[in-house]
């Protein structure tokens, strides 16, 4: 079990490639992720993931401006999607 959990993390972590986040001025950020699984969702969702991660570090998550879809398919399968974002504070809940 614990071998399977290892290989799928792996193969998981083999499909997505990404680039670094970018300061695009005036608090705008933009991160690009290409997956050669689950098509725009896969790719999308990997650029959610390293945006709320970015914005995590200093206690804030992600709010989505756009995102770009790199039409087609790289000769390796991959989908490549741009998301565009700022950092925002967290929401607080209040409890009744």
């Amino acid at each position: 079990m614990r071998m399977r959990i290892l290989v799928s993390g792996l193969l998981l972590g083999g499909c997505a490639h990404t680039s670094h986040v970018q300061d695009l001025g005036n608090g705008m950020h933009a991160v690009t992720a290409s997956a050669n699984w689950g098509g725009y969702t896969g790719s999308r969702e990997e650029t959610i993931a390293l945006a709320n991660e970015f914005c995590g570090k200093s206690r804030q998550i992600a709010a989505i401006e756009s995102f770009e879809d790199k039409p087609g398919v790289t000769s390796k399968g991959e989908q490549t999607s741009t998301l565009n974002f700022s950092c925002t504070a967290r929401p607080v809940l209040h409890m009744r």
